[in-house]
């Protein structure tokens, strides 16, 4: 498990954009809701945050609760709730996350134990998925996103594994996600895997993304979604996610599940935290309420390109043609695909060998 010490944490950045929406009902009638004047929710920008604007916090906006947002990934998070805490203020309610800084944040007295009975449609999801700190609420399914109409131009096979990515045709044409993007530590452990390794020996990973040499480390996929779109990047190490959003654009892509030893794909958790000491406990709760209801799931999901956890949803997505094209949301599929072990992942001793060994 990663470990933050408290100088790690104030090395991470401060910056924090925010965003806000106004509230129409007097402050009387939202106190005797319950829900308190105004609910803070740190997540990520672009259409990310759109959707949960609109689909998770409408149901809290249309009682009046005002919302406003911190928007960054969740470490430049980590650094601004740290940096706010020992200033003695609280910057956010809730946080959507990482995987691995769930522990620390739970071990450093950042983030309440959560009280299902507060949240019951949290309370209703699958076991795997409510944790005593943090609850799943959606995952990506992380695979290569590659241009068909590039490949097929190029007489390039749909990709099937990371390696393909090192086919000479794509010289120049492919991105990666570099150390702080999400979606590239599935890449990296496939990788590991395609090369006879795992999470405790990622030393496969580093020749195979030196052989891909990647045209463009990304750390922004709404960057990389932009360059997608004009045509200079036709494969990547991506979310389904993104593909289904690019697809709804107009944007000609797909999606080729790579393997992770007997499984197929991998999933990415984004798991949901509330703050330690937060200033609005029932607005927090309502928030992630929401966020687990059905309803919400499948708006949410079907707008990101994310997978519900919820199995209602997921069926209801199912019917919609595009998600069921790209994304894997049957019961079996999901428990086919690979879910990291961080148990037996050295992400620091991993993080000084990205900076040493890949060349750039």
């Amino acid at each position: 498990m990663l470990k933050f010490t408290r100088r790690e944490f104030t090395r991470l950045g401060l910056a924090a954009p925010l965003a806000a929406v106004a509230s129409s009902l007097p402050l009387a009638q939202l106190l005797a809701q319950g829900l308190g004047s105004e609910l803070r929710v740190a997540t990520w920008g672009g259409s990310w945050r759109d959707s949960i604007d609109t689909n998770v916090c409408k149901g809290l906006k249309d009682q009046g609760l005002k919302i406003e947002y911190t928007l960054g990934n969740p470490e430049d998070n980590l650094a601004k709730l740290i940096a706010a805490t020992r200033q003695g203020a609280i910057p956010f309610d809730v946080m959507e996350g990482f995987p691995y800084i769930t522990g620390p944040m739970s071990e450093g007295g950042l983030i309440n134990e959560l009280d299902y009975d507060k949240m019951p449609n949290a309370k209703a999801a699958p076991d795997w998925v409510r944790g005593k700190y943090e609850v799943v609420s959606v995952v990506t399914q992380d695979g290569v996103v590659y241009n068909t109409e590039k490949f097929k131009e190029a007489g390039i096979a749909p990709p099937t594994t990371y390696k393909d990515l090192a086919n000479p045709k794509l010289k120049g044409k492919v991105a990666f996600p570099d150390i702080g993007n999400a979606q590239h530590w599935n890449a990296i452990v496939g990788m590991a895997y395609e090369s006879g390794g795992g999470e405790s020996n990622l030393s496969g990973a580093v020749s195979m993304v030196n052989e891909i040499s990647p045209a463009y480390f990304f750390s922004a996929s709404t960057d990389l979604a932009t360059r997608f779109g004009s045509g200079d990047i036709w494969a990547a190490a991506w979310h389904a996610g993104w593909a289904a959003r690019l697809r709804r654009s107009n944007v000609p892509v797909s999606v080729g599940y790579t393997p992770f030893g007997e499984k197929r794909g991998a999933l990415w958790p984004v798991p949901c935290y509330i703050v330690a000491k937060t200033t609005n406990l029932a607005g927090a709760e309502a928030f992630v309420n929401q966020l687990m209801s059905p309803e919400v799931q499948f708006t949410h999901g079907k707008a990101t390109g994310s997978v519900p956890v919820d199995g209602k949803a997921r069926t209801e997505l199912a019917a919609d043609p595009l998600s069921a094209e790209l994304l894997m949301l049957s019961d079996r599929q999901m428990q086919n695909c690979y879910q990291i072990d961080w148990s037996k992942l050295d992400i620091k001793a991993w993080q000084s060998t990205w900076a040493r060994d890949i060349k750039r």
